[in-house]
């Protein structure tokens, strides 16, 4: 067999198996991208009941980027089975790495919660005078034995201290557990958004100066 004719087989194999991959990717689940809310609100025109926003003695705070236990900073969504196997929900994700999704809402409660001249993230030029650090010690979906309904748990851990003094003020925690309405995904993610409402509502008020 000549050698052109050998290069043409080998060029036409190479198609066939191209075009086969090509077939199978088309077969692949859509991956749905799912946004969390936690449905803060926007910061109040006036601060507490005195009708004032907070003045220049008020502290400003920076939030830094969360951490998150093992398993828990990436994109997917995390679901824990019956039998404590953690898994992971196919073709569904955060529209983000889980802390710097939640990062973005810690902010945004912060500012709701009125008690601060102004939040920043820390990577922001500006000075802070208190630091907030959170760990993120679950966030996942659990079925519990028996349950035919998943709920989605949320456990936030942190540290409210001086900036650049190393002095801790105190340490917080906020826990929240809501079962989903039903056992498919946007259930699920709509319990994902009450368990850390109610989450970043009780890190909120522990953080209140």
């Amino acid at each position: 067999m000549n050698s052109p004719y050998r290069l043409r087989l080998a060029c036409s194999a190479l198609l066939l198996v191209l075009a086969g991959c090509s077939g199978l990717r088309s077969h692949e689940p859509v991956v749905q991208t799912y946004v969390l809310l936690a449905g803060v609100a926007t910061p109040p025109a006036a601060g507490g009941n005195s009708g004032e926003m907070p003045g220049d003695g008020a502290p400003m705070l920076a939030v830094s980027r969360p951490t998150a236990a093992a398993g828990l900073d990436v994109e997917r969504i995390a679901v824990v089975r019956s039998d404590g196997r953690l898994d992971y929900y196919s073709a569904s994700r955060w529209a983000g790495n889980l802390p710097d999704v939640l990062q973005t809402l810690l902010l945004d409660a912060q500012r709701a919660s009125g008690h601060w001249r102004a939040v920043l993230p820390d990577t922001s030029p500006f000075s802070a005078e208190r630091l907030l650090q959170v760990e993120v010690r679950q966030f996942q979906a659990e079925y519990a034995p028996g349950a035919s309904l998943p709920s989605a748990h949320v456990v936030l851990e942190g540290t409210l201290g001086r900036r650049g003094e190393r002095d801790v003020l105190r340490t917080l925690r906020a826990e929240s557990r809501v079962t989903a309405s039903a056992d498919r995904m946007t259930a699920v993610v709509a319990a994902f958004n009450a368990a850390l409402a109610d989450a970043l509502k009780q890190l909120s008020a522990q953080t209140s100066h």
